[in-house]
């Protein structure tokens, strides 16, 4: 990775040159194009989902599901993903939005440049942060995790770093250091060279993850101090260093979990592994593809400290490692890459995402037990006897007190304790990713899903004049003015959807029976023939008000087929 003025000079040489290849852009990443969705994800907030899943609720406990449960279940479960992209639950307009709740939306975060600079933390964080968790005019929560390149400690000790720092609780669960994916190798390598931080810290961290025989640099050079000949270690560096006979040993992979804070030593040390045969120090391939594969956590050339210049960082380590590679084989080194702005880390980043935003609705959420006293009362969520969770249809009916007085005098249906839906965490309506470095910050936020929205401050490595290499979607001062940005964008969108399908009071709309939705066509037609028709209509027991404007929509909904 490189500052726009290194990208300047990196593209002079290439005009001169045209052989040039950088070392750290062979992996295909520019040649990507996002994804885009193929549905419309709803900009209402998570929590205001109950407006819809109340109908629903009703749905399922009806007594027309009651009589054949799983299977007429999965057809609500179909139903309410079909009703995810808008409401069909009356509601009143409104001019601002501002009851607490969860967004629909979400933040991730790069740290150095954004959140911190160098020991130091940028004062707009703290700040960001407590609008982040609700102190806002809206009184929106969103959920935000943080994406960081870098690492060399423990996840836990990271975040509660950040907590002290931004004076709010930050959780080892919304940390994503450059080497939290290798955890995916654990079982892959029996025995791993671990490279970077300081002491046996990064040690530490590979065994925590799982990792059973973790060897560091200082192991080696213990094993025989001629390794590197220029070094000495010191009486704390033989503390930390095992005993170990390297001779014997076959190191399966190198991982360069953090930066080097000892190049000559650990280029001499990586080198002579990859050169070996079957990782063993000491010994030499005749093919030079006999030694371990190489891991790199991140590719960030060079990273912003409290220094006035930026100074280089593992990537420039991967280069110098390339290179001399190269230079002693002819060939190109394989390498492989986790971190901004690889795929790996952006598929890690989207799974991490989505259990922490489960877990700021679930928190948000009031559950008790069925059998508590106050359930009925107080809880959004009934958890049964079986563990299951059911959305408590008393409580919601208590949110739309305003409507209670129109044509439905009475419960259309009670919740009982075998009653279920299951509905899934929708995607994030958009994910702002807010960075310091467009060669790795914004590359990773633009190449792999177009929903994900880049930002850009100028609080780090990119140097405000300059034309950044990778264009942003929005560029502002700081991660402050970037989290105003985004709640103010998604408030308008969230408004505008919310009156979308408002209540006027001119247009009562008509009414939907639920049952033809949740229904095949050909299920509705033996339904037809079979069913005789009942004192009440069914239509009295199980309808509700729906939109004008929502007409042509449900009558496409009709002619969808529901998979049993």
């Amino acid at each position: 990775m490189t500052t726009d003025k290194t990208s300047h000079e990196s593209a002079a040489i290439a005009s001169a040159s045209p052989s040039f290849q950088s070392y750290l852009n062979n992996d295909g990443i520019d040649d990507l194009q996002p994804t885009t969705r193929k549905h419309r994800v709803s900009s209402l907030s998570l929590s205001d989902l109950n407006q819809w899943q109340n109908g629903l609720t009703k749905l399922s406990s009806s007594t027309s599901l009651s009589k054949a449960s799983s299977s007429d279940l999965k057809k609500v479960d179909s139903l309410a993903k079909l009703s995810r992209n808008s409401s069909i639950i009356r509601r009143k307009k409104k001019v601002v939005i501002d009851h607490e709740r969860v967004a629909s939306y979400a933040f991730c975060f790069d740290i150095d440049g954004v959140i911190l600079r160098g020991p130091d933390t940028i004062p707009a964080a703290i700040e960001a942060m407590k609008l982040l968790n609700g102190e806002n005019k809206y009184n929106i929560k969103v959920p935000s995790i943080f994406v960081t390149n870098g690492g060399g400690k423990p996840e836990a000790v990271r975040a509660q770093d950040l907590s002290k720092r931004l004076h709010c609780t930050i959780t080892p669960e919304q940390i994503i250091q450059g080497h939290t994916p290798m955890k995916d190798l654990v079982g892959i390598y029996s025995n791993v060279l671990v490279v970077g931080g300081i002491g046996n810290v990064c040690r530490n961290v590979a065994e925590s993850y799982g990792f059973k025989n973790v060897y560091t640099p200082l192991d080696v050079l213990k094993w025989n101090p001629a390794v590197s000949p220029y070094h000495d270690l010191s009486e704390e560096d033989k503390v930390a260093a095992k005993d170990v006979d390297f001779s014997k040993v076959s190191i399966d992979a190198i991982l360069v979990f953090a930066d080097s804070r000892n190049w000559a030593a650990d280029q001499q040390i990586i080198l002579e592994l990859l050169l070996s045969k079957n990782g063993v120090m000491g010994t030499e391939s005749k093919t030079y593809d006999e030694g371990p594969q190489i891991y790199f956590a991140h590719s960030d050339f060079i990273w912003a400290t409290n220094y006035k210049l930026s100074r280089y960082g593992m990537g420039a380590l991967q280069v110098s490692i390339a290179a001399l590679y190269r230079e002693h084989t002819g060939k190109e080194l394989k390498v492989n890459r986790f971190g901004k702005p690889q795929k790996g880390t952006f598929k890690f980043a989207n799974k991490v995402l989505t259990h922490w935003r489960q877990g700021v609705l679930d928190e948000h959420l009031k559950k008790l037990s069925i059998s508590d006293p106050n359930a009925l009362t107080e809880a959004d969520i009934l958890i049964n006897d079986e563990g299951e969770e059911i959305i408590n249809q008393n409580k919601l009916e208590s949110y739309d007190d305003d409507d209670s007085s129109d044509d439905i005098k009475e419960p259309l249906a009670i919740v009982t304790k075998k009653d279920k839906i299951t509905l899934e965490l929708p995607p994030a309506s958009t994910v702002y990713f807010v960075g310091d470095t467009p060669e790795s910050d914004i590359r990773f936020a633009n190449s792999h899903d177009a929903s994900w929205h880049s930002i850009l401050v100028k609080t780090g490595v990119y140097q405000e004049g300059t034309v950044p290499k990778y264009t942003p979607k929005h560029m502002c001062g700081n991660v402050l003015d970037a989290v105003n940005y985004a709640i103010e964008r998604e408030h308008q969108k969230e408004l505008a959807e919310w009156n979308e399908t408002a209540d006027d009071d001119e247009d009562r709309g008509f009414k939907i029976n639920f049952s033809d939705l949740v229904m095949t066509p050909s299920e509705r037609s033996t339904n037809d023939t079979t069913t005789k028709p009942s004192t009440r209509s069914v239509a009295e027991h199980e309808s509700i008000e729906v939109p004008v404007v929502l007409t042509q929509e449900i009558e496409k909904i009709k002619d969808i087929g529901v998979s049993k």
